[in-house]
């Protein structure tokens, strides 16, 4: 199992590989990006709406820092 950090980048590098011009939509971006994340922090992160995927890897952050202290 990846750390957040690890799939975190692993998605940003396939994603500039797949997409240079940045020519997706951001919502099928941060959807493709949730799709392969713990269905709870998904959820939290979806429930958010997030505009961009860097709001996205910001919040997987975020919820990671508040697992770590709970």
């Amino acid at each position: 199992m990846k750390s957040i950090e690890e799939y975190n980048n692993h998605f940003k590098r396939l994603f500039k590989k797949v997409n240079p011009n940045n020519e997706t939509l951001a919502a099928n971006t941060i959807q493709q990006f949730l799709n392969r994340l713990n269905l709870i922090i998904a959820f939290l992160i979806y429930v958010e709406m997030p505009a961009t995927l860097q709001v996205v890897i910001d919040t997987t952050k975020s919820i990671k820092a508040g697992y770590k202290i709970t």
